[in-house]
């Protein structure tokens, strides 16, 4: 018999994959988006089928109209889908804040070779506004289960003014397993004279970002992000694999754009774009040190 309505479809069979220890972002996005998005869809494709029959009966005009209508509103429904999915309403990860997350081609050296760079020795000394180090910077999210003794992110910073990190494998390359990446702890090659900061789990800093990226883009925003001193903890790692292009392995190693750090922020601050951020490492505060102990399985925190 011919389908006269449309009653809500049945549960999707598909299941959504589980992100891995180090997240998985926007490359499983259409995956996850296809409980409302492919029901959406699929009521599309019921309204047109009883159009073109209508159409078949000398109702065109209607059938056109009837179309274009549904079409429309599932389009609408399809691309909330996918952004709620992707990037669930109040969250900082926007689109714009969150180009290059982990396990995307941004990651890899090879995304980068035919780009218009600007390395970190071009933004010089007096640009660092007396901080100590310089370091790239991109974003990831917040985990449960962060490479610091498996510590919740966003715990770790909650009720602080601090914002947690993972840095580059080579500012903690001292492992409690012996290799990369539980529990690291900044080695003994780190340090000024090597100009790797020395930021293992637990570890503090405080720094500004600057009004430079590491390639070139317009700039947007307020500007208010470079008017403030940020403060951040080590929480993470960000490792060599799968990070190549950002997250250097070892002391003395530079990243694809000539920075020897790296910091990627499991929620950074608003207007947050990928921006050089200059910092100077110091011991954390006793509250940011209390909710890392309250959670880490390292043996030193």
């Amino acid at each position: 018999p011919l389908i006269t309505s449309l009653d809500p479809l049945p549960p999707p069979l598909l299941q959504q994959p589980t992100c891995s220890h180090y997240r998985c972002f926007v490359g499983m996005a259409s995956t996850l988006a296809m409980s409302a998005a492919g029901q959406a869809l699929f009521r599309v494709l019921v309204l047109a089928s009883l159009s073109l029959a209508g159409a078949r009966l000398g109702g065109g005009a209607l059938a056109n109209s009837t179309v274009r209508e549904a079409a429309g509103a599932a389009e609408s429904v399809v691309e909330d889908a996918l952004l709620e999915t992707a990037f669930p309403r109040g969250s900082e990860g926007a689109l714009v804040e969150n180009g290059f997350p982990r396990g995307s081609a941004a990651r890899s050296s090879a995304f980068w070779a035919n780009a218009s760079l600007a390395p970190a020795v071009a933004v010089g000394v007096p640009s660092t506004e007396g901080y100590e180090y310089l370091a790239t910077t991109t974003q990831y999210a917040d985990t449960c289960c962060a490479s610091c003794g498996s510590v919740d992110t966003a715990r770790v910073v909650q009720g602080t003014e601090y914002y947690a990190v993972a840095p580059a494998q080579a500012m903690q390359d001292s492992f409690e397993d012996g290799s990369c990446c539980w529990c690291g702890e900044a080695g003994a090659g780190t340090g000024r004279a090597s100009g790797v900061a020395p930021m293992g789990c637990g570890m503090c800093a405080r720094g500004r970002f600057l009004p430079k990226r590491p390639y070139d883009a317009p700039m947007s925003g307020s500007g208010k992000l470079f008017q403030k001193e940020i403060k951040i903890v080590a929480a993470d790692i960000c490792p060599h694999v799968g990070n190549e292009a950002w997250c250097p392995g070892h002391v003395g190693d530079t990243n694809t754009f000539g920075s020897k750090n790296h910091f990627d922020f499991a929620a950074p601050p608003p207007e947050f774009d990928n921006f050089y951020f200059a910092f100077t490492p110091e011991p954390c505060p006793a509250d940011v040190l209390q909710n890392l102990k309250s959670m880490s399985q390292c043996s030193f925190l």
